[in-house]
């Protein structure tokens, strides 16, 4: 059977994420590891992000479910001899980019994409070389009642 909605919406952002690298003009090269709900990533892995789809509310429409599809977005890189605080920021700025920017059509299945949270995931300690951030988007998408596989 083919793949819901739902589906092609998540593996399109999985795709979209890959592009996430210093060549494109990123700060880091998350791109380069792309997860999909993970909870553990090796170091050797690093940098990396991972997408969680979240749960979704719906509401219904004129023959349609009208979702709302949160996903979670988290991003790990090495901390280097840059101060902590500043890869956070880079990253979250980062992620927030490759989510939302409107200049990429990432896929026609929703109508939108809104950031909704993030930041850093904790401060990281002395001993530490990786800091990660999440972000969290709400994206909108309709099917039709009773069937999640069309639009």
């Amino acid at each position: 059977m083919a793949d819901t909605i739902r589906e092609q919406i998540i593996s399109a952002f999985i795709t979209r994420m890959a592009a996430w690298k210093t060549v494109s003009g990123f700060n880091h090269n998350c791109g380069a590891s792309v997860f999909r709900a993970v909870q553990h990533i090796d170091e050797a892995d690093v940098p990396a992000c991972v997408l969680f789809p979240r749960a979704e509310e719906v509401t219904k429409q004129y023959g349609q479910n009208v979702c709302d599809m949160v996903l979670r977005v988290e991003a790990v890189a090495e901390i280097g001899t840059t101060n902590p605080s500043v890869i956070q920021e880079q990253l979250l700025g980062d992620v927030i980019t490759i989510m939302t920017d409107p200049a990429v059509s990432v896929t026609n299945k929703m109508t939108s994409i809104v950031y909704t949270a993030g930041g850093p995931a904790e401060t990281p300690k002395a001993e530490d070389t990786t800091v990660a951030v999440f972000a969290e988007f709400t994206v909108k998408y309709n099917t039709l009642t009773g069937n999640p596989y069309s639009q």
